[in-house]
């Protein structure tokens, strides 16, 4: 696999995305929302293969995987994690074998079209019962370890970790890159799904960096005890201890920098449950050529609309960041092959909404 080089963060990485993705100005969207003007960063773009905006995580993460001569790969999410899946993806292409440790979520079908690509992938799948399922983990790296004479590579949720972060640390440098170029005015605020807040944090950072008093606003879509300020404080630490090692534009830095605002009125009633606004967004966004879902980026695209229909936004360069996969998952395999709780789940889904 090709190395891509080392970036302003100073981690090198393998090369998996396409980048630059493209900044859009959509001015037809601004008006119908009431917004001052609006642009798009298309992180549904930046794999032809699958992965959204996990990708530019996991150009640092598997980077690491194979210059440390790992043999395969243990990440964690719910049932229809697309992280988890685009981690699978992508160690696959790597060579690495995949592991998934899977929580429960509410049915739905893009949960099942995800668990089925995971069964024509061959991933390992590891459900669990709850959100917690580091001890799962633990027990799955063991045994490979064991097996294989050598520890896998521990991903965490999301690929949040300071490596994952460095992705999105070079995207706020892209989107500098693409103002300066003229293809959009420098964004005033920010919107963008917060997951495990490796994605607004990246953003926050290079922000940060670059001198730019731009609000990362992160629509928050999993349970507080994942995505919380107390959480996005260590992180951010050991990101920026990190990045100063290599570049001196992050020395200094603190969290308190950091123009972050996590949002939290729009993860209810629960991760993955479909709600009016969200499929509402879902409506808004298709019309406008934007592919969203609702778990991610339809929950960060009702924030924004929301709160552009109180006005808030009338005087604001706003972006919104798509992380989605525009690109389809990659081919289901037979059900058969998922382990028995995911087979019941994915009938479930079946039951209610169809094959």
């Amino acid at each position: 696999m090709e190395q891509a080089g080392v970036g302003r963060t100073g981690l090198a990485r393998v090369s998996l995305a396409s980048l630059p993705t493209p900044l859009e100005m959509r001015p037809d969207l601004a008006r119908e929302l009431g917004i001052g003007s609006l642009a798009v960063k298309r992180d549904d773009l930046t794999s032809a293969v699958y992965g959204g905006n996990k990708v530019r995580k996991l150009e640092f993460l598997l980077g690491q995987a194979i210059a440390e001569g790992r043999t395969a790969v243990v990440t964690f999410g719910a049932y229809g994690s697309n992280h988890a899946l685009a981690t699978a993806v992508h160690a696959r292409a790597l060579g690495l074998e995949p592991h998934a440790v899977l929580s429960p979520q509410a049915p739905g079908p893009f949960a099942r079209a995800t668990l089925l690509a995971h069964a024509g992938l061959g991933t390992q799948l590891h459900p669990v019962e709850s959100w917690e399922g580091e001890t799962e983990g633990a027990r799955v790296a063991a045994m490979l370890a064991e097996r294989d004479g050598v520890e896998p590579l521990v991903v965490p949720m999301g690929g949040t970790n300071a490596r994952g972060i460095a992705g999105y640390v070079e995207a706020a440098f892209e989107v500098a890159e693409q103002v300066e170029a003229g293809l959009a005015p420098k964004p005033t605020v920010v919107y963008v799904a917060g997951g495990t807040l490796g994605t607004a944090l990246g953003l926050a950072i290079g922000f940060a960096a670059l001198g730019w008093p731009t609000r990362v606003t992160a629509v928050r879509v999993t349970p507080a005890e994942i995505a919380n300020l107390q959480a996005a404080r260590r992180l951010a630490g050991e990101a920026i201890e990190l990045f100063a090692r290599f570049n001196a534009s992050f020395s200094g830095l603190r969290f308190e920098d950091l123009a972050l605002v996590l949002r939290e009125e729009w993860f209810e009633p629960g991760y993955g449950v479909v709600t009016p606004e969200t499929l509402e967004a879902v409506r808004v966004g298709g019309r406008h050529g934007l592919k969203l879902e609702t778990t991610y980026t339809g929950k960060a695209f009702a924030a924004m609309a929301a709160d552009a229909a109180q006005g808030a936004l009338r005087d604001e360069s706003v972006l919104f960041v798509d992380t989605y996969s525009l690109a389809p998952p990659p081919d289901p395999g037979p059900k058969d092959a998922l382990p028995p709780v995911l087979r019941a789940y994915v009938d479930e889904c079946e039951r209610q909404f169809g094959a």
